[in-house]
Formats: structure tokens, sequence, C-alpha cells
């Protein structure tokens, strides 16, 4: 019998760009893989025609949190769930995975597995609601993981020592993989391209991803005469709440000379076209895929000294970390590579032989199957030995 795989994702895009090696790999190991996105749009179909079952619990994002609305989303994913009946669940990010593990408990899922993406802005704002937020939901995640048949991945060290001290407080069950894992035959190095260079920060539009500090350090490198293209990509995300209004990128792009992309898919030709990647962060990261896509196409970090960036950006070696939310140490070390293109080229060599070795999807996709293949193989065992008990006791 065909074990069934049940994959909790964020977005249909975001399913694409992250887990799409996970699932093909668990295809070809012989799961039947079943995709369900709590927001579905047009890259529903593309999932589709990669032969996977796929499911969307909404149609369209809506800001903030309704609990009429999550009620509605959690009644809907314990039907899935119930209908296809996995034997191992996957959920991605702390919202999927108390949904998930609650419809896993209801459907009686054999094996559950919760990714952790990084803490989150659930965890380094400090206002009062989302301080009471954030202890009812590490109350539910307490609970959810005294089950036996979970297990937790995070994305880096950091994230593990805060999850064993606030989570999960059995090491046994908790697995570090960093990152999703890069396709290093798409992302692959080229030549830098002639001109000026040109500085990337890719990612949502969020004022925690370092995009002020982004646009101030284009102004002080512009008043110092530094010749250099600094390039926002990505859009905005309306549904949080630090999240850039359209108009303001568009001013900035008017005012201040910072060119504005909006979202790209064909990322691989973004960072092959520049000369340096940028992440400013301050936002509790689990792995930056951007970091590690620019890195696979050999090109030089310049990324916050924050858990997560520090798991893919060693300091002097592949890039240069600078201080979260600090325009001027930004502005320096965009400006230090900018000067010394032998530097990039020697940072961004280094930065593709790490992706190879240790960031790899073949490398990612391989652990997270050994997870389930050890999980089931576990459970095997603990049966066997159950049964010869019981033939002992009959014997007696």
């Amino acid at each position: 019998m065909t074990n069934t795989l049940f994959l909790l994702d964020l977005e249909d895009k975001y399913f694409l760009s992250h887990r799409r090696a996970l699932a093909l790999a668990a295809r070809d190991a012989g799961y039947r893989v079943v995709v369900c996105v709590r927001i579905g749009g047009k890259y529903m179909e593309r999932i589709r025609a990669e032969g996977f079952e796929c499911l969307a619990l909404e149609n369209e994002t809506k800001g903030g949190i309704s609990f009429p609305r999550e009620f509605q989303a959690l009644i809907k994913l314990i039907r899935a769930y119930q209908k296809h009946r996995p034997h191992t669940a996957h959920h991605f990010g702390v919202r999927n995975l108390l949904h998930g593990s609650i419809a896993a408990r209801f459907s009686k899922t054999p094996f559950v597995v919760n990714s952790f993406l990084g803490m989150g802005s659930l965890f380094s704002r400090g206002s009062l609601t989302l301080r009471i937020l954030s202890k009812i939901v590490l109350f539910s995640l307490r609970r959810i993981h005294r089950a036996k048949n979970t297990r937790v991945i995070v994305q880096n060290d950091d994230d593990k020592q805060i999850v064993l001290q606030q989570v999960l407080f059995d090491e046994s069950r908790l697995s570090v993989v960093r990152g999703s894992g890069v396709d290093v035959r798409s992302f692959h190095p080229t030549p830098e391209p002639p001109g000026a260079p040109q500085a990337v920060l890719a990612s949502r539009m969020l004022a925690e991803k370092g995009v002020h500090e982004f646009v101030e350090a284009a102004a002080l490198l512009k008043k110092e005469g530094a010749k250099i293209r600094m390039v926002l990509v990505g859009n905005p995300d309306p549904k949080n709440p630090t999240s850039i209004p359209e108009s303001t990128l568009a001013r900035w792009r008017r005012e201040a000379g910072v060119e504005w992309w909006g979202y790209r898919e064909d990322m691989a030709e973004v960072w092959r076209g520049c000369h340096i990647a940028v992440l400013p962060t301050y936002y509790n990261e689990g792995l930056p895929r951007s970091l590690l896509e620019a890195a696979a196409c050999a090109r030089p970090l310049v990324a916050t000294e924050i858990p997560g960036c520090r798991a893919i950006l060693t300091d002097g070696i592949n890039g240069l970390s600078v201080l979260p939310r600090d325009a001027r140490s930004l502005a320096d070390a965009i400006g230090k590579l900018a000067r010394n293109s032998d530097m990039r080229r020697s940072m961004g060599e280094a930065g593709r032989r790490i992706v190879e070795t240790e960031f790899s999807d073949r490398i990612v996709t391989k652990k997270i199957l050994e997870i389930y293949e050890h999980m089931d193989a576990t459970e095997k065992e603990s049966g066997r030995k159950k049964a010869n008990l019981g033939s002992q006791a009959d014997g007696k």
C-alpha cells in the first residue's frame, strides 16, 4: 500500500519555489503526495501539472487574523485530512503547524513533522497584544509536541535552542535541516555583467527586512559619489503590519534613485545579473532563501549578523556581516564590495562551494526523507517488540 504524504504550506507560489523538490523526491521514493496550501491562486494548476493532488484553504490573501476565518480554515483542513488519511503530515510555518497538528490528531495521522521557518515576527515584536498572543501560541505548541509521533525541524542552531527551551524538551525528536535547498543546476554561476555594480535586496517589502536601511544606505552612497545601482525585488505583503506601501516604493524610485522591480519569478537571472546580494533583515529568519540562491550563483553576500543569516554567511569568507538597523554599516559593506571586483569574485566562489556541499536541494530533501523513514522504521520496530512480548506472554 502506498503511503500518503500530506504537505501543508503557505502559498501556492511559495510551494513551487521552496517545496517542489521535496515533493518530487518523496514521489520518487514511493509516496502519494497531497499538497495543501493556505492561499491558492494562479500557481495551483502548475502544481497539479507536476502530478500532485492539490487543494487550497483560501483563494485570496486577507489581512490580519480573523478568528472566524481561522476556524473555517481549520474545519476545511480537518475534512481534508479525513478524506486523504495521510500516513505522514508535514507542516511548514507556525500557523500551519498549529492547525495541521490539530487536524492530524482528529484524523489519527500516524506521523507528524513540524517545520519552524524561523521564529518569525511573532517572537520579535514588543506590542502587548503580540506578547499575549505569543504566550498563547507557545502554550499551544508545547501541548501539541507532547505527542510522541511528532518530530520538529528547524533551520538553524539558534532556533534549535529556542525550540528546546520553549517548545520541545526532547532533543531526540528535533532535527536541524538548513533551509529548503537550492537547485544548484538552475542557480549556477556566470561571470559578472559589465557596467556599474548592482546591489539587490530580494524579499517581501517589509520594514523588518531592512528595506528602509537599504534605501538610507543608497542615499549615503549616492552622497559619497559611489556609482552603484541599488535594486529592490519583491512585492509588499498587505497582511503584514510592517509592509511598505507601493506608493512609498514608487516614491523611492522617483526621488531616491532606488530601483523597484516588483515580484520576479526568474530569480536565477536576477542574481546572475547583479554583483552583490543584500539582506539587512532584523526579522527572526530561518535561513533566507534569497541568500542561498545568490550564493549558488556565486554572488557575495551582505547581511545582518542575526540567526538565519549566520547559517549561510561567514564574515570575510563569502560576504560581509553588518549591524542590524544600521544604514552606515550597510553602506560601508556594499561600497567596499562595489570597489573590489577581486573580493567579489573570491567571496562568490566561496559561497558557491558552501551551497554545493551543504545547501543543495538534493542534500536537504535527502535529510527530510530520512526523517520520514526513521519515524516509520521506529514505529515498525516498536510494533515488532510489542508483538514479541505478546507472544511470550501467551506462551507462558
